[in-house]
């Protein structure tokens, strides 16, 4: 009972940041310039009572609740955005649909390729077939005010059809958008509750990851909890999209090593395998970034317990490296054991045209040289894209995206002025290289997906800002430094003005701007 009374004391001590929240629900809709005024009354309800209820349990006045607070804002605003977000309409959602319904009904293996999927399962074409403005040009979404979607019930899939091919494993990144699927299905036989559960599952399950990170860190907490919060890792981790493991691996990722970075304990073996069992899961989402396992190996040898550590330390890593490998080629390796049949092995094509990019790019390297340097001035871009827009597939607001750049601006600053370990210099080189290396690795990934990129094009157009989300998470660790020396501060500069005043700023920020966000979506995805 004393917590909701704390609860209740809580709202009440925020009581204007409610009123600056009704405020802004009633106003954002005049920021888009292409839409007229409307007032969606059940999407207002639901946005204004996900406001009260972060407002009830967060913990703004407390600078120490940072894990809380983090958990608070995604959960709730990240659920309301499940539902904002129209049908489909999240970043490959419906690919991502077509795996998780596939786990959710118990299969361990790919059951079909996705076109051959729609004629087993009943939902997962009637999903495909509704109405979307993106995709098909249609003069309205399928959200919550459309009723046949809202009529739809969920019909059991078929995988006794002749359209049945089994596969290779299907993704356990999927799992947690899979279990929201089949609860809403005990539930309810209405299609669109199983849809939305399995959206906030996976909403709820990168709300856990970040908690967890902000936690177990000892030296990154406030930093993890803005990188964490960056409004595009709310809107994409809202849909099906197994970017939600990916964003929630590297704040762990970053959890650790910042921890590791420490004075006080010496990393050990038990470290080491926690480290790397998190790095080997980013296999599942981005298998580039699992080169951030060998960061570690780059620390001085007196960070390590002994010698003997240090030694084990590569080891474990290269273990995990080929645990990695292995689910890489688990299809090669499924297909020379006899377990998958010659109609499923399409990706026999898919190796062949690899050598031919291979080759390509290597007898025409002038070719290749400007391929990745046009790539490469392209991040920059990209990622403020993502930091500005950070909607899937919503016409742009320019007042939205000019007070999202501030913002993130100006919180950077502040966590980078608020992360006080030293790092050595080694440490920064080292993580340059495997930058570039990761770099290199995804751009020639994403060159392989013949929807963003053909031979002969100048540069890798796929390559998204929310790929690069890892060179955000490390951006404190190499600005901290300089922007001391510019502002000619000691090692622990801002802390004496008063850090716990600057952490509580960074709340408010946050909250705001996040609010913001999904205050304009709501009218704009309309």
């Amino acid at each position: 009972m004393s917590g909701v009374f704390k609860n209740f004391v809580e709202l009440k001590k925020n009581y204007l940041l409610l009123i600056v929240f009704v405020v802004i629900l009633l106003l954002s809709q005049f920021m888009l310039q292409y839409r007229a005024t409307l007032w969606p009354k059940l999407y207002i309800l639901i946005v204004l009572a996900a406001g009260i209820l972060i407002l009830f349990f967060s913990r703004l006045n407390d600078p120490k609740k940072i894990a809380r607070n983090a958990f608070v804002l995604i959960a709730f605003l990240g659920v309301a955005n499940s539902f904002i977000l129209p049908i489909r309409q999240n970043l490959d959602e419906n690919t991502h649909y077509y795996h998780a319904l596939q786990i959710s009904d118990g299969n361990l293996r790919i059951q079909a390729t996705e076109k051959n999927f729609l004629m087993i399962s009943p939902d997962f074409l009637a999903v495909t077939k509704l109405p979307s403005k993106p995709e098909y040009g249609n003069d309205l979404n399928t959200n919550l005010y459309y009723k046949d979607f809202l009529d739809l019930k969920n019909i059991p899939s078929n995988y006794k059809s002749e359209y049945v091919d089994v596969g290779n494993f299907n993704n356990p990144a999927y799992i947690p958008s899979a279990l929201g699927i089949k609860f809403g299905q005990l539930i309810s036989d209405k299609l669109f509750v199983s849809y939305y559960m399995g959206r906030i599952f996976n909403l709820i399950f990168y709300a856990l990851l970040v908690y967890l990170a902000i936690k177990i860190s000892k030296r990154y907490k406030i930093q993890l909890f803005v990188l964490g919060t960056i409004p595009y890792t709310l809107w994409i981790s809202a849909g099906y999209s197994y970017d939600s493991l990916y964003y929630g691996l590297v704040l762990l990722i970053l959890a650790q090593f910042t921890n590791f970075m420490g004075e006080t304990e010496s990393i050990t073996v038990r470290r080491i395998l926690y480290y790397s069992l998190t790095c080997f899961l980013l296999v599942f989402c981005k298998a580039p970034m699992v080169l951030l396992a060998v960061l570690p190996l780059f620390l001085p040898k007196h960070f390590f317990k002994s010698t003997k550590t240090y030694l084990s330390s590569f080891f474990i890593i290269g273990t995990s490296g080929f645990f990695g490998f292995l689910w890489m080629q688990q299809n090669a390796i499924l297909t020379k054991l006899g377990f998958i049949t010659q109609k499923v092995v399409e990706k026999n094509t898919a190796d062949s045209e690899l050598a031919s990019r291979l080759n390509y790019f290597a007898t025409h390297p002038s070719y290749a040289a400007g391929v990745v340097l046009r790539s490469l001035s392209d991040i920059p871009a990209t990622i403020m894209d993502s930091v500005q827009s950070p909607q899937p597939y919503l016409m742009k607001s320019e007042t939205l995206s000019f007070i999202n750049l501030v913002v993130f601006l100006l919180l950077i600053i502040i966590i980078s002025l608020l992360f006080h370990n030293i790092v050595p210099k080694s440490i920064y080189l080292s993580i340059s290289a495997i930058f570039i290396v990761i770099t290199f690795a995804v751009f020639y990934a994403i060159s392989g997906d013949t929807r963003v990129f053909s031979l002969g094009d100048l540069s890798v157009a796929g390559v998204q800002g929310r790929y690069h989300f890892y060179i955000l998470t490390f951006l404190p660790l190499f600005l901290a430094p300089k922007l001391k020396s510019i502002l000619n501060l000691s090692r622990k500069g801002t802390i004496d003005l008063d850090e716990e005043r600057l952490v509580l700023l960074i709340f408010k920020l946050v909250f705001i701007t996040t609010w913001i966000n999904t205050c304009v979506a709501l009218f704009g995805y309309l």
